[in-house]
């Protein structure tokens, strides 16, 4: 069976997530978020959240074998959309050595958003420590500032989503997915997106890509 693969990958807070979100509810395919994954996995040793929360990278043993395990499940047999990986060659290597067949159909979208713009989108970003539900100080602030709107707890901030750790995200990102982007250009899996725009108007740009590619049909 011919899966459709996509990939959606940018700087952090270019909104990537919400678009592969979307896209997800239209193609009917799970969106697989290696950072959920990690944030989920309840036997993640100390040693490697620390690396998390200073925005370094976790090792390639501990990432593919939470995608291998999430891929397993029967919702991601006809397709997935990935979220944030892979972020290295080896992991790209393995991705397309072990896991692509002949027959899948891939699409990568980069969503490009310039590095002002990120540190006001991340710096901004809360979260309820119980229920999860997540806000911003600009662009979804809560009803009483600082406090979640449904368990009436006082909103955290993310470890990584402290500037200078965001800084260190943004280095990193660019130096880890330099040598990934040229090598979806050469197999002319790359569609670059204007992330800058509002959430509408990036949604539309990826619509009228997947559609030219087959690999979305709206209904009418």
């Amino acid at each position: 069976m011919a899966r459709r693969i996509l990939f959606f990958f940018g700087p952090p807070g270019s909104g990537k997530g919400t678009q592969a979100e979307i896209i997800s509810k239209q193609l009917g395919l799970p969106t697989i978020s290696t950072g959920d994954l990690l944030r989920r996995q309840s036997q993640l040793d100390s040693q490697a959240q620390a690396t998390m929360n200073q925005g370094q990278l976790i090792s390639d043993e501990i990432i593919n074998n939470l995608l291998n395990q999430r891929l397993a499940q029967a919702d991601a047999q006809s397709g997935f959309i990935l979220d944030g990986y892979p972020r290295a060659k080896t992991q790209f290597d393995y991705f397309y050595q072990t896991i692509v067949q002949p027959e899948d159909r891939l699409c990568a979208l980069e969503i490009k958003v310039n590095a002002v713009e990120v540190q006001k989108r991340l710096s901004g970003r809360r979260f309820c420590p119980q229920c999860g539900a997540g806000y911003h100080l600009i662009y979804k602030p809560s009803e009483q500032l600082g406090i979640c709107d449904n368990c009436q707890l006082a909103l955290e901030q993310r470890a990584d989503d402290q500037p200078a750790v965001i800084q260190e995200r943004l280095i990193l990102y660019q130096t880890a997915m330099s040598p990934l982007i040229e090598l979806w250009q050469k197999q002319n899996e790359l569609v670059v997106i204007n992330g800058e725009q509002d959430i509408a108007a990036v949604h539309q740009d990826i619509v009228a890509i997947l559609q030219d590619r087959g690999l979305l049909e709206l209904k009418p």
